[in-house]
């Protein structure tokens, strides 16, 4: 069991015995802890789902312009926007989730692309080595 889940699995009568000093946690801070900390769990999961998807994707893009697609990340933006507000959640906090999300998404895609580019520049001077033709 790893540090993290030992520590929440701790509940306010464990820590006021081993503390007395502090203060006793109402147990119902303690269910709705346990319950973020399943829901997190829950959404780093989708979230590695969405980045491997995005890395596949980014196989299909072929220079700066289609991966930082401007366009697509406001019809993004105003999707999740409305999203949260069917389910009651303030859209703004969805809006600056996705804008940071998509950020450091765009920010793997752009290597992944100098990476690949780097590679068939690479593969193009060996076989042009190969051909006789390098220095």
């Amino acid at each position: 069991m790893s540090t993290d889940r030992m520590s929440t699995d701790r509940t306010s009568a464990d820590r006021t015995a081993a503390d007395p000093s502090s203060p006793a946690i109402d147990p119902r801070i303690e269910e709705l802890r346990l319950s973020v900390d399943a829901l997190d769990r829950r959404i780093v999961g989708l979230l590695a789902e969405r980045t491997a998807v995005v890395r596949e994707l980014t196989g299909f893009k072929r220079d700066e312009e289609t991966v930082r697609s401007p366009g697509r990340v406001e019809q993004v933006v105003a999707k999740v926007r409305g999203l949260a507000d069917e389910h009651g959640m303030p859209p703004g906090i969805a809006e600056a989730t996705y804008r940071t999300l998509i950020d450091e998404l765009t920010r793997m895609q752009m290597e992944l692309l100098d990476e690949r580019r780097a590679a068939a520049a690479a593969a193009g001077s060996a076989a042009g080595v190969a051909a006789g033709e390098g220095p």
